[in-house]
């Protein structure tokens, strides 16, 4: 069972100090993976962890801010400013309910104000509530460099979100019409322009390589990760001593 599976009346004798929100966004991922394809494995990981953390889980927000990804009919997006007070407030929420724990768990790559966000919420709530945050594309690197994906390439749509939904929901992947593109521009480029201006497709990596076998394990991989390393972050959060007028 995940918290929102749960009563309201079990999840108080539950008595749960950790809340996780996993954050996602609707947007192209190629001509290969569905819309859905960050909610999709926002849900999935966010499941994970909500099994190893015994944390109570919130549904993944499925809209975010995506607009490196206007051109194409499909992608979802809401305003910075709007997306990152809405957040704010469900963090505050949670924070009033009695949680002293959330854990953001971001998939998708394009929520630049999550940082921010986290810096304020630690800033102004500490020490009676904290926030850690997992960027999923922080865990791409780590995938490459244990050997469990093949490639180093991944930004969007490419090997590891690719061989994820195999995994996760694999009567949603055409692999037919999967096309590895990799960019010639770096990804902040997506500040001065659409994905589309630097990949035709909107896929940025290999999702030719992309398996389901790997997809497996790299759920498992980023799930225990994201617990490990929040844990960290709480525990470091939790020794600070006051500094002057400051808990942060």
């Amino acid at each position: 069972m995940y918290g929102y599976d749960l009563s309201a009346d079990e999840i108080m004798c539950k008595n749960m100090e950790l809340a996780i929100v996993p954050l996602a966004s609707i947007e192209q991922h190629g001509t290969h993976l569905p819309v859905a394809t960050d909610w999709y494995i926002a849900m999935a990981l966010g499941k994970k962890v909500a099994e190893l953390s015994g944390g109570f889980l919130v549904p993944a927000l499925p809209i975010s801010t995506c607009r490196e990804h206007m051109g194409k009919k499909g992608s979802v997006w809401m305003d910075h400013d709007i997306y990152y007070n809405m957040l704010k407030s469900i963090l505050l929420s949670l924070k009033e309910q009695g949680f002293g724990k959330a854990l953001l768990l971001q998939c998708h790559g394009g929520i630049f104000m999550a940082g921010p966000l986290v810096r304020q919420m630690n800033a102004t709530c500490n020490p009676d509530f904290m926030v850690a945050f997992i960027d999923i594309c922080n865990v791409f690197s780590l995938l490459y460099e244990k050997g469990i994906a093949e490639t180093s390439t991944e930004l969007h749509a490419g090997e590891i979100e690719t061989s994820l939904m195999l995994h996760i929901a694999p009567e949603t992947v055409n692999m037919a019409v999967a096309e590895d593109f990799v960019p010639e521009v770096p990804r902040a480029y997506l500040n001065y322009g659409s994905i589309f201006r630097a990949s035709p497709t909107g896929v940025w990596g290999e999702p030719t390589k992309a398996a389901a076998e790997k997809g497996k394990a790299m759920l498992e991989f980023a799930a225990r990760y994201a617990i490990e390393e929040s844990e960290r972050i709480f525990d470091y959060i939790s020794r600070k001593e006051k500094i002057g007028y400051s808990d942060f």
